[in-house]
């Protein structure tokens, strides 16, 4: 732990060296505002009612010089104030925007491993890591973790939103269209923009606690957020924790406990059932009297959140230098979160120990999360003049794993019961220069706006192993098989040193971007991006996108996008071996899964192709329409289309006669690999509208948004020569469902929020549409669950200018998903919500109350 604690005071301190010479140069001329910037729109010393008028200001997705709304855009953006993101009553980023912006969803997991503290979130339906994320308009780093289990962006690499508190954030504008011309792979989906706060003055302390309807899920969080006159600069610093407790959801276990288990064939009224013989009769009643002599709790498991405390501090700054502007920021989060996995029952040889744990035992994945960024640049001139900006960001994500209460059963009784299972590290070092000019009357236009710029990245990847404990086989040589105990610490084996590796790249990308009021009517803008990986090459992507004013207040606007999205340094070298639970001939089973290298000499001779980039093209048509207060809507239709795109395989059983050479003396009974497998196509629609109108004496503020989106499989999937014939194992019937139907193909948010005076009370009503999972052999196990409407209520009582209290409820109906309809996907009744796809997670109702001071 000591190192932990050293580790992080020194990225506080490395953050505060880079930004407080800097800022320390302050002198008389006034900050220039950046295009990349969207916090930067509003000047740090604008009055705070201003915010909301400040926030319609669009700077995603255009270097122009020119000042636009969301419906001045040619291409869809949302944006979502702080004030916003505060009335959601969550208390995590991702949370917060998944209940403001339809076309984005993400949805906490339960014992999925790693991807039970860090949230898969998602835009227009596609997957996490096909969605570009930058912090004051830099490239955000992704996290250190591969998601390898059975959930939503299984495969895929995603960006932990929640490492940024809320507290710290201004806005976020959210752009819906591919712009990897403009910024560079993984845009493919979109863009999400966070910009931190830089006001220069005051203090704000929020406090929240929070408890679900069944008690459990007790949240606390508080947050600081306070600015200084830096000079003539201003600093922005940021303090925030939050304490967030399990949720539980799991039902009863049904079958046996300390004698053997029962068929899975026992649940009668299904068409499957086969009644219990006279001898399992007599088991299950002698397996309940010991159960009942013992005390054994049938209600054993922790099915729902797990279990977190997070850290956070974050700093933003900017200072006069001459004509120049020298800015920064810099932050640090760390979490501690406990997640439980599945219960190892004292009934199964494999994996028990009843001199340890006699009546058997649930095992805990404990995860220590740093995330930290440190970014720092210079930039100079203002509208009319060449913008020049110069800047480096680096930060990294670091994950390490410890599993507690659980054994190594191959090592009898001299098993540790807590295990260092390993780490993973993600790093990039990010520079960049930005060129940008606007000229007025050139060419016979209104404005025409020259932008181009160089970055030069590096990505470093790695995997530290764990303690031999964690993953060794301590089975006496010439064990019987029956005899033989599971190795390696159960619910999560730790990385071993065939897994542990360190891997580099660069790239660089260059791009030109031209953008023009034509006329007082046309806006045209086209961009080109070259980028050359070290690791497989170069790629060129590209866009042009336009809005034309039909009137003053109605304009028709659309695109056309080629992108691309570069395959991980986590998808081409990440390896291990793991416990998990997938379906096998209709039931849920505890398999031994390796995950192997793209590289690795496995995948060679199976003839799995080196990783290359996805590319797509998409396509968009859209509407605005302004009529002032009263109406203010946008309807966009999208199609993506993407190319080898990069899959998760199926998993490959030791039981195919051509492939058991590949498992011969391990204890590894599946094998998976990342491979670019198929091509995808994406349609969808979004809209949204907002009005403005007076009740009484007070202010109505109503939105209605809704994202429609279908992702389909084109093509047959690329399998290669040595697995002819595996294709449906390649890509099996629940990786297509996972990626065609496994998310909501609509979703719906209506608010209306009412001020009056002192008082501010908002409902806000969210339609979930139907998802579906698809069972990986029998069609009769898929299930579709049924929309849901998940309604949010808050009442807020501004007491003066000073101090401000909220309470209110989430999902204060308590509306949960429908439940998982077949027995024998419930893990003999323990888990009664699906894990496979959830719309909105079943935690139930939940209730808050915040106290609020600005000094």
């Amino acid at each position: 732990m000591a190192t932990r604690h050293q580790a992080r005071l020194h990225y506080l301190c490395t953050a505060a060296a880079l930004l407080l010479p800097a800022s320390a140069l302050a002198q008389q001329t006034p900050p220039a505002a950046s295009s990349q910037d969207p916090a930067a729109a509003v000047p740090a010393d604008q009055p705070e009612q201003d915010a909301v008028t400040a926030a319609e200001i669009i700077v995603t997705g255009s270097r122009s010089q020119e000042v636009r709304s969301n419906v001045d855009t040619a291409a869809p953006v949302d944006v979502v104030n702080s004030e916003q993101l505060a009335e959601t009553g969550q208390v995590e980023v991702a949370q917060m925007v998944n209940f403001v912006a339809p076309s984005f969803n993400s949805a906490k997991q339960t014992i999925a491993n790693g991807t039970d503290h860090i949230d898969p979130a998602t835009l227009r339906g596609l997957g996490p890591d096909q969605t570009l994320l930058l912090l004051n308009g830099k490239r955000q780093h992704t996290t250190a973790l591969v998601n390898v289990n059975s959930t939503v962006g299984r495969g895929s690499v995603g960006y932990d939103m929640n490492a940024i508190p809320a507290a710290a954030i201004e806005r976020i504008e959210v752009l819906r269209d591919g712009a990897a011309a403009q910024y560079g792979s993984d845009a493919i989906a979109g863009v999400i923009n966070i910009g931190l706060k830089r006001r220069d003055h005051g203090i704000e302390w929020r406090n929240q606690a929070g408890i679900t309807k069944q008690g459990d899920g007790k949240l606390l969080q508080s947050s600081v957020n306070a600015g200084f006159k830096l000079g003539d600069g201003f600093i922005n610093a940021t303090l925030a924790f939050i304490s967030r407790g399990y949720t539980d959801r799991s039902g009863e276990y049904n079958n046996t406990v300390y004698l053997a288990p029962l068929p899975a064939t026992r649940f009668p009224g299904y068409s499957f059932s086969v009644p219990l013989t006279a001898a399992e009769t007599t088991r299950q009643q002698q397996d309940q009297a010991i159960v009942q002599q013992r005390g054994f709790d049938r209600f054993n498991m922790i099915v729902g959140n797990s279990q977190a405390k997070t850290y956070s501090a974050f700093v933003n700054t900017g200072a006069p230098m001459g004509d120049w502007e020298s800015y920064g920021f810099a932050g640090w989060t760390h979490r501690d979160g406990r997640a439980a996995g599945f219960y190892r029952y004292p009934n199964n040889p494999r994996t028990s120990n009843l001199n340890l744990f006699p009546d058997g035992y649930l095992p805990f994945i404990e995860t220590g999360i740093d995330d930290y960024t440190v970014a720092g640049g210079i930039r100079r001139g203002g509208k009319g003049e060449l913008v020049v900006d110069i800047s480096s960001k680096f930060g990294g994500n670091e994950i390490s794993f410890d599993v507690d209460n659980s054994i190594n059963a191959s090592m009898g009784d001299r098993t540790p019961t807590h295990f260092y299972a390993g780490k993973l590290k993600f790093q990039q070092f990010t520079n960049n220069i930005d060129l940008s000019k606007g000229f007025e009357g050139l060419l016979g236009t209104r404005t025409f706006n020259v932008a181009g710029g160089v970055e030069l990245r590096f990505d470093k990847y790695g995997i530290g192993e764990g303690q031999p404990e964690s993953y060794l086989d301590y089975n006496p040589p010439g064990t019987a098989a029956a005899n033989v105990k599971a190795s390696g610490v159960q619910v999560f084996g730790g990385f071993r040193p065939e897994n542990a590796t360190s891997q580099t790249r660069r790239a660089l990308g260059v791009y030109l971007d031209l953008e023009s009021d034509v006329t007082d009517r046309l806006l045209l803008s086209t961009a080109v991006r070259y980028e050359n990986y070290s690791d497989f090459g170069g790629n060129v992507s590209g866009k042009f996108v336009g809005r034309y004013k039909l009137t003053e207040t109605l304009a028709l606007r659309g695109g056309i996008n080629r992108g691309f999205r570069a395959p991980s340094l986590h998808q081409s070298f990440f390896s291990s071996v793991s416990t998990q639970f997938i379906t096998v001939n209709g039931v849920n089973q505890q398999r031994e899964v390796n995950t192997v290298r793209n590289d690795s000499d496995i995948a060679r001779r199976l003839g799995v192709p080196t990783l290359k980039p996805e590319t797509s093209w998409s396509y968009s048509a859209g509407a605005t329409l302004t009529l002032g207060r009263a109406l203010n809507l946008t309807v966009d239709a999208y199609q993506i289309d993407i190319k080898d795109r990069i899959v998760i395989s199926g998993r490959f059983s030791n039981t195919i006669p051509a492939l058991a050479q590949f498992f011969a003396g391990t204890n590894v009974t599946e094998a998976q690999f990342f491979t670019n497998a198929i091509d995808t196509r994406t349609r969808g629609l979004d809209a949204v509208a907002t009005s403005i109108f007076d009740v009484g004496p007070g202010k109505m503020t109503a939105t209605l948004a809704m994202n429609l989106n279908k992702t389909d499989i084109r093509g047959p999937v690329r399998t290669p020569t040595q697995l002819s014939g595996f294709g449906e194992t390649l890509l099996n019937r629940e990786e297509r469902g996972r990626i065609e139907v496994n998310q909501p193909r609509s979703k719906f948010i209506g608010t209306l929020t009412y001020e009056t005076g002192p008082w501010l009370g908002r409902i806000a009503a969210t339609r979930f549409g139907e998802i579906t999972t698809v069972a990986p052999q029998l069609p009769e196990q898929d299930q579709t669950f049924s929309p849901k409407v998940v309604t949010d209520i808050s009442l807020a009582y501004r007491l003066s200018e000073a101090v401000e209290f909220q309470v209110g409820a989430n999902n204060v109906f308590d509306v949960y998903p429908d439940r998982v309809a077949d027995p024998r996907l419930t893990n003999d009744g323990t888990v009664p919500y699906s894990r496979f796809a959830t719309q909105f997670g079943f935690n139930g109702a939940s209730y808050f109350a915040a106290a609020n001071f600005k000094f």
